[in-house]
């Protein structure tokens, strides 16, 4: 096959035969491949997040965020986190309150900057937050 030569499927959701020139083809197959290319790069917020517990001396709270989409706590009696899923810059966690007030939760968080060791969230109303990898 050269290119300029046509391609020919079938389109079960048109249902006629529809023939494409092999230049579109390719021009398909270069931007898809480009999308993958360029999303492989993405830093990837898995991983035991943490940060100094206030007014606790050494001890550390945060989080986990497993590869599954699941996620706990870390160091926090009465916060269970469920889930959680990457929307573009948006870190969306799920979970329950377990203390005085027992209610589910949906927090979504603006991730300001991922490396490979630091992330850095923000919410709107409220300071942004540094939270350091933990191997």
């Amino acid at each position: 096959m050269r290119v300029g030569d046509s391609v020919s499927f079938f389109c079960y959701l048109c249902q006629p035969k529809i023939e494409y020139p092999m230049k579109r083809n390719l021009i398909v197959m270069a931007c898809t491949l480009f999308a993958l290319l360029t999303s492989c790069g993405q830093k990837s917020p898995v991983g035991t997040w943490v940060q100094p517990a206030q007014n606790q001396g050494d001890r550390e709270e945060g989080f986990v965020l497993y590869k599954d989409g699941t996620a706990s706590a870390v160091n926090m009696r009465t916060v269970v986190f469920n889930s959680w899923e990457q929307k573009d810059d948006l870190l969306i966690i799920k979970g329950r309150n377990t203390g005085v007030y027992k209610n589910s939760f949906v927090d979504t968080l603006r991730i300001v900057k991922l490396t490979e060791d630091n992330i850095v969230l923000s919410q709107t109303g409220f300071d942004e937050i540094t939270y350091t990898r933990k191997n």
